[in-house]
């Protein structure tokens, strides 16, 4: 019992650690705020996520222009009222693939809940492909699931099959942002190029790093410089187009 306490209290404490720094005026982070949401409603803690959209939307409102602020609290409005309506809206506001892809889950749960098992369907299907293409497996293992439980099963999938290192193991995602890093360009400006996060982003550099063997930025650079894939460097940037 006692164990099981001081993990609720180390996850409060981490949960409001978070908040400081996922709502702060200098560094905010739409999708964060979503995941907080998406935490407390899994809890059925309706008051804690309905406090956090508030929140979501102060964010918004204190950043006119940023769409992605803006598509974050109307998800986190969707998914306290439960409203597979205004997920939609949010799902086709967000300019963040990973946004998009947690919109559209979302919403095809809000439309399963309310026995909308074609809306549902429908949802899921998208979330999956984006999911799949951006490389989450977890968020395709989450769909999947959610596709089995209204009766629905993937029967014809394409995986790529890809070592666990080396160019090939790279997702188009990473060859796309390891291409823009080797430009020069920043965390910020490659996720403005490719529409995620700037934490998104960099996890994805993280897992490139670990899949190349390399462990700075002038390393990547000089092996894209070098036209390291196998196939020479033409074959490696008609990857990227």
């Amino acid at each position: 019992m006692q164990s099981e306490l001081d993990a609720r209290t180390y996850v409060r404490d981490l949960e409001r650690r978070l908040q400081v720094a996922l709502f702060s005026d200098s560094a905010s982070d739409p999708e964060g705020a979503v995941l907080l949401v998406r935490g407390a409603m899994a809890r059925d803690d309706r008051i804690r996520a309905a406090g956090l959209a508030a929140e979501t939307q102060r964010l918004a409102t204190n950043s006119p222009g940023n769409t992605d602020a803006a598509a974050a609290a109307v998800h986190a409005r969707g998914l306290v009222e439960r409203n597979p309506l205004m997920l939609d809206q949010a799902a086709a506001s967000y300019s963040a693939d990973f946004g998009h892809a947690r919109a559209l889950e979302d919403a095809g749960i809000a439309w399963a809940d309310l026995g909308d098992r074609c809306a549902a369907e429908t949802r899921f299907r998208e979330a999956h492909s984006l999911y799949e293409r951006l490389g989450a497996a977890d968020g395709t293992a989450r769909v999947r699931w959610a596709l089995r439980a209204i009766g629905v099963h993937l029967c014809h999938w394409t995986r790529r099959n890809r070592p666990s290192a080396g160019w090939d193991s790279l997702t188009d995602t990473e060859r796309r942002i390891a291409e823009l890093v080797s430009r020069g360009l920043s965390n910020r400006e490659v996720a403005g190029e490719v529409f995620l996060s700037v934490h998104t982003v960099a996890f994805h550099l993280r897992h490139v790093f670990w899949k190349l063997g390399v462990s700075s930025r002038v390393q990547l650079t000089r092996m894209v410089a070098e036209g390291s894939p196998p196939d020479g460097e033409s074959s490696w940037r008609e990857t990227l187009v």
